[in-house]
């Protein structure tokens, strides 16, 4: 019996003493596991970091590319000649006023190829109002003052925009303008390889913008030589066809007597009856 309760209590200190070194062993274990975990969380926040630094970096790198490129773009819109972006229209512009008729269609065409030959024509829609701005401006005290230019302007533009303020600059310059129906036709008389929107004509030309190689004289040996006196005469006689058509089409709309003009207003009067 002595010998039996020895051996349980041998046991029973064997089976704390294992249980003690469990314990031990288990809180080491867990221990460890929570440092392992800690140092983990650590690694990991340094990762992430390093990571959005990346992404932020990136992301900057990126905005900056499309600011140049946006910046670039709004250049290339900004260097774009409207002659490039307009197209023929099916019909013309209503404010197309004074238009010419079909016999000033074919004196227009005509100057206009006189005056490409001596060098005295401005084209396109940033040219021509170059050209119109540094002409002096027109004053009820200047009086009656020589034309210094003269503006045809094709009828037939798609968006309308682009041309609309001509007349208005003109008028303020004191310098006449025409409508012409064809902006195709417009450019093959100031010899151009596109159609041309507007053209300006100076009164004075070059003697010697005609002069041509053997060549080009057989070949045109039915074609009058063009003087810049001869230039200058046409142009004085379609300066004054274009200011009295002016008088003719556009001053009743001014002075608000146009017969459309007082049927509007008859119109509206019986509206209002």
């Amino acid at each position: 019996m002595g010998a039996a309760a020895k051996v349980d209590v041998v046991d029973d200190k064997k089976l704390r003493k294992e249980k003690k070194s469990k314990d031990k062993s288990e809180k080491k274990e867990k221990k460890r596991s929570s440092d392992d975990g800690v140092s983990k969380e650590k690694k990991d926040k340094k990762k992430d970091k390093a990571k959005q630094d990346k992404l932020a970096r990136a992301l900057d790198a990126h905005l900056q590319a499309d600011a140049a490129a946006s910046a670039e773009v709004q250049e290339d819109v900004a260097e774009v000649d409207p002659e490039d972006v307009i197209k023929p229209a099916e019909e013309l512009v209503p404010f197309a006023l004074p238009l010419a008729d079909d016999k000033a269609h074919k004196k227009i065409y005509k100057l206009i190829k006189k005056g490409a030959k001596l060098k005295s024509i401005h084209r396109g829609v940033k040219e021509c109002e170059k050209a119109i701005k540094k002409c002096p401006p027109k004053t009820a005290a200047s009086g009656e003052m020589a034309a210094p230019g003269l503006v045809i302007i094709a009828a037939d533009i798609s968006p309308m925009d682009v041309i609309m303020h001509f007349p208005i600059l003109c008028e303020e310059h004191g310098v006449p303008y025409l409508y012409v129906r064809s902006r195709a036709d417009l450019g093959v008389a100031a010899c151009t390889k596109r159609a041309t929107s507007v053209v300006m004509l100076k009164p004075e030309g070059k003697q010697g913008g005609n002069k041509k190689s053997d060549d080009a004289e057989m070949a045109d040996a039915d074609e009058k030589k063009v003087s810049a006196q001869d230039y200058l005469d046409s142009w004085k006689d379609l300066a004054k066809l274009a200011e009295k058509q002016w008088k003719a089409q556009v001053q009743p709309w001014v002075k608000g007597t146009h017969p459309l003009q007082i049927a509007d207003r008859e119109q509206a009067r019986l509206n209002r009856a």
